[in-house]
């Protein structure tokens, strides 16, 4: 009964984080000066740091943009290093590669060794993909739409 209790509560917040308005302007209030922003405008796109905002517009940098004229504010969020995306993909890889080879039927050498074989290749290639992955996103703030 616990787990079903912590369950339900951890959904409610998680669709409290999801319920949040993105086309109501005031949550560009949730911007703190400094942060690194893009705004995409009528005109075109606007990257820099927030400086503030008011009920009529916002200022990127030296631009201050007009709330009719802002068709969304998107923060960039900083993400892991390319060492730890290679090494969580690295982890996942031979956790994968090491039940799929210890799974199997070997020929001349045991499951355990066999799946630390194709354990190894998965980490190679858990390891190149973590790499390639991108290590910042953009979170939408408002969009008009």
């Amino acid at each position: 009964m616990l787990s079903f209790t912590k369950l339900m509560l951890l959904s409610a917040l998680v669709a409290a984080a999801h319920g949040q308005d993105r086309h109501d302007w005031q949550s560009v209030s949730r911007l703190h000066a400094g942060d690194r922003v893009r705004l995409s405008l009528k005109t075109g796109p606007v990257e820099g740091e927030f400086q503030n905002w008011t009920p009529q517009d916002a200022t990127i940098g030296t631009v201050t943009a007009k709330r009719e004229d802002v068709l969304k504010v998107e923060l960039y969020r900083h993400g892991e290093s390319r060492a730890k995306h290679a090494a969580f993909g690295a982890m996942f890889g031979f956790a994968g590669g090491f039940a799929g080879g210890a799974s199997a039927r070997p020929f001349f050498i045991t499951r355990a060794q066999e799946g630390a074989i194709v354990g190894g290749a998965g980490a190679v290639i858990g390891a190149i993909i973590g790499v390639l992955l991108p290590t910042h996103s953009k979170e939408v703030i408002y969009s008009s739409r």
